[in-house]
């Protein structure tokens, strides 16, 4: 337990902001005094760049361009020579330089013959080349040979910065010219910057110490005001939320303790807010849910209620072999607006009614009873089925204030002759099988029923023979949807039925549903499935 207070701690906001204050001021003073030492090098290097280009153009005064190359030619020494040597000896002990030579590249800067060469005393194992000394170039740099050619062959002065351990140098380069303005020769200097290290050090530590001076007042400061004024609110906020989870809502009321206009004080408020609202919310939802639950089990009565009004007993009747049947119903919710029927109109005619009102739920349920009710009535009385549905279509306009309709599609068998006569208001068109070939039995619909008063509807006829089939659905199968948006449609459902040949009526939906199944995959389903296979044998 302590050990888990103890890392509940370190992770907490008291703990890791100031660490990270602290971690960014530090890393912050060190790239300031980074910067400010590169700024102060770069003045230091124009300094010592000025400083040495006055001394070589001073070393360059003394030197006589004109019998350069007689030297480099002949390599004897003479009062001349010697005059202008011991100048360069004086300056370079005054001017406390490393070194002072002239040399003259040969043409492909591979070697070059030493024409003054002057060293400090102080420089370590330093020992002046004499007049003619020739030297190989092979073991420098491209970039020194490139600069010795920007000298020779360009006349422009060149200087390099090199730095080590012990501070380091810098070279400054410029030509010798004749009274030609003709570059004969390279006159060097070599200047020591060995208090460069010890000024670096200084610079590097009296930064540190004042940084981090400044930098931990800084912190201490901004920490107590950081804690009192945002660390300790915040987690007063994180505490009341966690009680707030914990307890369904419920606050232990030291939000009160945060005053202001400040972020923080509109948060507890809203936290405030939201424990008042989840409060009544939790209260509404208790009596919401209760009356869902009712709901819930009047729609499982409703749902019932539905099923055993559609017929179940398959095949429909012992006494009709001739007549096999299989019909089925699936809601798309928990009661549907699809239905089907079918009855015996005195001892030889039989009627199948296949239906499906507009909308989903409840409302369509209620309007698929009243529809399925006359439509039973009036076929019972014996009519055509054209006249079963004037009759109903005009019950069904009556009163219809919620702009309900019902596609339909009838048939009445004659079962001694075979005889089908049918009729269909705005369904979709039956599959029929008829010796051998499954088509389409396509008719031109009449507008569906309850859509206006007074309508006419076309009767329809067609003889069945032995093992004649019809396939009788609502619109949710042909516009069962997958989750591409795609529809099922009537050429799937056309080559479904047509692998069906010799199954049984129960078989042949089990077939089509399946395939519908496949099609649509986890798509949900939008509309209810009506099916009904019909053979007559």
């Amino acid at each position: 337990m302590k050990e888990k207070r103890k890392l509940r701690y370190l992770s907490s906001l008291i703990v890791k902001l100031p660490l990270y204050l602290a971690l960014f001021c530090a890393l912050l003073c060190m790239v300031n005094g980074l910067l400010g030492y590169r700024v102060f090098k770069g003045l230091f290097e124009e300094q010592y760049e000025d400083i040495t280009q006055q001394f070589a153009y001073t070393a360059l005064s003394y030197i006589d361009g004109d019998s350069i190359l007689r030297y480099a030619r002949d390599q004897e020494v003479d009062e001349e020579w010697r005059i202008t040597d011991e100048k360069l000896n004086v300056l370079t002990n005054t001017a406390n330089l490393a070194y002072i030579y002239v040399t003259v590249p040969d043409e492909t800067f591979e070697s070059r013959i030493y024409i003054y060469d002057t060293v400090h005393p102080d420089v370590v194992n330093g020992k002046a080349y004499p007049l003619g000394q020739v030297n190989s170039l092979k073991r420098y740099d491209a970039d020194y040979i490139d600069h010795l050619k920007q000298v020779m062959l360009q006349g422009d002065p060149y200087i390099r910065f090199v730095y080590n351990k012990t501070g380091g140098h810098v070279t400054t380069s410029i030509p010798v010219k004749n009274k030609n303005s003709e570059v004969v020769a390279i006159l060097s200097i070599v200047k020591p910057m060995s208090e460069i290290k010890s000024f670096k050090s200084r610079y590097l530590s009296s930064t540190f110490y004042s940084s981090a001076i400044a930098t931990l007042l800084f912190v201490i400061i901004y920490v107590i005001i950081l804690v009192y004024r945002l660390i300790n609110p915040i987690r007063l906020i994180t505490h009341e939320t966690a009680h707030f989870a914990e307890h369904k809502g419920m606050l232990t009321g030291r939000l009160n303790k945060i005053k202001g206009q400040s972020e923080l004080s509109l948060l507890a408020r809203s936290v405030e807010q939201m424990s008042a609202d989840m409060l009544n919310y939790i209260d509404e939802l208790t009596h919401a849910t209760a009356e869902k639950e009712r709901l819930s089990a009047e729609l499982d009565v409703a749902t019932q209620i539905q099923a055993n009004m559609l017929p179940r007993i398959f095949p429909p009747y012992q006494n009709h072999p001739e007549i096999e049947l299989f019909a089925t119903m699936a809601p798309a919710k928990e009661v549907g607006g699809d239905f089907y029927d079918f009855f015996m109109v005195g001892e030889d005619h039989f009627a199948v009614v296949v239906g499906d009102v507009s909308g989903k739920g409840v409302p369509a349920a209620l309007f698929m009873v009243i529809a399925k009710t006359l439509l039973k009535n009036a076929g019972t009385q014996g009519m055509g089925p054209a006249q079963i549905f004037e009759l109903v279509n005009n019950q069904l306009c009556e009163g219809n204030d919620a702009g309900l309709f019902v596609t339909c599609w009838i048939g009445i068998l004659t079962i001694s002759t075979g005889e089908l006569r049918f009729a269909n208001a705005g369904h979709t068109s039956p599959v029929y099988y008829h010796n051998g070939t499954f088509e389409y039995l396509t008719s031109k619909p009449n507008l569906m029923l309850a859509g206006m008063d007074g309508m006419k509807y076309k009767e329809h006829s067609i003889t069945l023979s032995k093992n004649d089939r019809l396939f009788v659905y609502t619109d949710g199968v042909t516009e069962a949807t997958n989750s591409s948006n795609e529809l099922y449609g009537e050429e799937r459902l056309l080559k479904a039925i047509k692998q069906t040949e010799g199954l049984s009526t129960k078989e042949v939906l089990s077939v089509v549903r399946k395939d519908i199944d496949s099609f649509v995959k986890e798509a949900p389903q939008f509309d209810d499935i009506t099916m009904l296979e019909l053979l007559f044998k």
